[in-house]
């Protein structure tokens, strides 16, 4: 495995990190994707009963896999936990204090990691990028269970943490990209929230490699 990005959503992996999985794959590397959640608590639209919801973005989950071409794909069955701004629209089924209240997480990722050896593992920064107590606490258990592999935060160009590598995608990539959040239709208004507060971030990735200094225009890889 060369590249491995672990989320805690179905979704995350496109936001974040859709387009280094296409290009990364484009140069002959092998990717592989973990969700660490179902998706459950998200919102349904009215698409699914709400019991079924993590059954289905889980399904969406793959057949976002196929489009970003990922070699590997896990979801992980841990609880969901409901965001701090939930609102009065239909969602599924969260639980306490999701991901968060799990820290055996740990143990399981580092077992992964250990039997798919990756070369780089890429997640959120430690603030989640937007403060989800799911993003917080996957990024703290990823940071946990990667001890002796090379750590990749995708983080905001304009965010806290330092941008070493900055990608660019060309318009075939772009064009996956943007079919791969297609995938995600119970989410459909996380993806409209996105492309309007931040249009930008949908053909320039921002990472920032543990250990490296300065901006590179390209993959760290």
């Amino acid at each position: 495995m060369d590249l491995l990005v672990v989320v805690p959503h179905p979704d995350d992996e496109t936001f974040g990190a859709g387009g280094a999985l296409l290009l990364a794959k484009a140069e002959g590397l092998k990717t592989g994707v973990i969700a660490l959640t179902r998706g459950e608590a998200g919102r349904t639209l009215g698409l699914c009963p709400p019991e079924r919801l993590g059954e289905v973005r889980s399904e969406e989950l793959r057949r976002a896999a196929e489009v970003l071409q990922v070699d590997h794909l896990e979801v992980f069955s841990f609880p969901n936990g409901l965001p701090p701004e939930v609102g009065a629209e239909e969602r599924g089924v969260g639980e306490g204090r999701g991901l968060e209240a799990h820290p055996e997480a740990v143990a399981v990722l580092r077992a992964r990691f250990q039997a798919l050896r990756p070369r780089f593992v890429l997640t959120f920064p430690p603030d989640g990028i937007n403060g989800h107590p799911d993003h917080v606490a996957a990024s703290r258990y990823v940071r946990e269970a990667a001890e002796g592999f090379r750590l990749v935060h995708f983080v905001r160009p304009e965010g806290p943490w330092p941008v070493t590598h900055r990608l660019r995608l060309p318009e075939w990539a772009l064009s996956r990209k943007l079919k791969a959040l297609a995938q995600h239709k119970t989410q459909a208004l996380s993806v409209l929230s996105f492309m309007e507060k931040h249009p930008e971030r949908l053909w320039t990735e921002t990472f920032w490699v543990v250990g490296e200094e300065g901006l590179k225009e390209g993959p760290w890889w």
